[in-house]
């Protein structure tokens, strides 16, 4: 039996997650079935299943997959010498998130779900942390050059001001599927004032 390439199975779990969210941006996330995106991506079930076991497992790749293009920008600020400033940083953040795909539309609809979906729940959980991380290692960072606290107490206090900063990111992305560009640019300003102060 041939040997399946690294190649091969990447390309193929790309294809499985772009299926799964065209589905969901077609029928929603509580109306997409593992058996629409199956059909979406053109392969067998057994195929789809041996990378995916269900929708919330789709859901968690997807999620890191978009972060990760995000979060690209926290770690390239924590390379350079001088970190930039919160109120630099986060309306960048905002301003390079999609309007479109898994941001905000099923990331919204995931959050709906999971009062209902214990697997939801800890989809979410997870996805939030990671994001959530990533900021208190920016903040800590800020923190350490900005005010001269110690290691102990930049993480501190970066862990401290993440949950009210990702509030802010889940914010915007909540509001943009129905503002405009103009009131995009406007949250962004107000998130610049108000962490402008850290």
């Amino acid at each position: 039996m041939p040997k399946v390439s690294d190649e091969h199975r990447e390309k193929q779990r790309q294809r499985i997650l772009e299926a799964a969210l065209t589905c969901v941006a077609r029928k929603g996330f509580a109306s997409t079935s593992m058996s629409d995106i199956i059909a979406e991506a053109g392969l067998s079930a057994g195929a789809v299943y041996v990378y995916y076991r269900s929708k919330e497992q789709l859901t968690i790749d997807v999620g890191r997959k978009v972060l990760g293009e995000r979060v690209a920008m926290l770690e390239e600020y924590l390379g350079r010498d001088q970190v930039p400033a919160p109120a630099e940083v986060i309306p960048a953040f905002l301003e390079q998130m999609p309007e479109n795909g898994f941001f905000p539309g099923v990331a919204v609809q995931v959050w709906g779900e999971a009062i209902h979906s214990p697997a939801l729940a800890e989809t979410a959980e997870k996805l939030i942390g990671e994001i959530g991380g990533h900021f208190a290692d920016y903040f800590a960072a800020w923190f350490r050059q900005s005010r001269g606290l110690g290691e102990r107490e930049a993480q501190a206090e970066g862990r401290r001001v993440a949950p009210a900063v990702l509030g802010m990111v889940q914010g915007y992305m909540v509001q943009s599927g129905f503002l405009d560009d103009g009131a995009r640019a406007r949250y962004r300003e107000a998130v610049a004032v108000v962490v402008g102060g850290l």
